[in-house]
């Protein structure tokens, strides 16, 4: 089913972050729905975030609205993100749809050690479907499931605060890719994807010469 095209109705401009990098990314262990502290890179990729927002997308949206996934690794993004921005006091929603996907027994093992145990992981063609494949976890329909309800609600511009697997298929959905569309995606930390009229721009902050 890896070929079968979302389609999917308009939506509002959307402006996705990633997390900042934790210490579990750095060493390859899955979080899911557990949590690790940022690592300093990840803090200077939120504060970066921050300063994309401030530059280049709150002059256009000032009273925009933000949704935030209940994890501590997003809410800790979000704080250092919204402190470059100037937006500390601005109104937020935690949302729970914006969770990362749920790794089953995976969640807090390293990558490596669960690939070396399981043959059927192994064969999987990227860390997208591994993902979505672990024993008691999330699906991919589950996930689906929960992220085209989220988008459903939207009515304004947003900014969505969320993770690395949840932020391929969010993203594949409002454009209408195919699964192994949204996998080949890149889910970059310390930038901002902007989705408008069904397309995507990454948003990097603006270097002086």
């Amino acid at each position: 089913m890896t070929g079968q095209t979302v389609m999917m109705a308009n939506h509002p401009t959307l402006y996705i972050l990633r997390h900042g990098e934790t210490e579990w990314n750095r060493d390859g262990r899955c979080q899911g729905h557990l949590d690790a502290p940022l690592t300093d890179l990840g803090h200077e990729q939120a504060r970066v975030q921050g300063q994309i927002l401030r530059a280049q997308v709150l002059p256009g949206y000032p009273d925009i609205q933000i949704h935030v996934s209940p994890l501590g690794r997003t809410r800790t993004t979000w704080g250092v993100a919204a402190a470059a921005a100037g937006l500390s006091k601005h109104p937020i929603t935690i949302e729970p749809r914006l969770a990362e996907v749920h790794m089953g027994l995976w969640q807090g093992r390293l990558r490596a050690d669960f690939l070396a145990e399981d043959a059927r992981a192994r064969a999987l063609p990227n860390l997208f479907e591994v993902s979505l494949a672990a024993p008691g976890g999330e699906s991919f329909e589950a996930l689906k499931t929960r992220v085209t309800g989220y988008l459903a609600g939207l009515t304004q511009p947003t900014i969505c605060v969320t993770h690395g697997i949840t932020s391929l298929l969010l993203r594949g959905l409002v454009r209408g890719l195919t699964r192994a569309e949204m996998a080949g995606q890149g889910h970059d930390q310390g930038m901002v994807y902007q989705l408008k009229n069904g397309s995507e721009e990454k948003m990097r902050a603006v270097t002086q010469d």
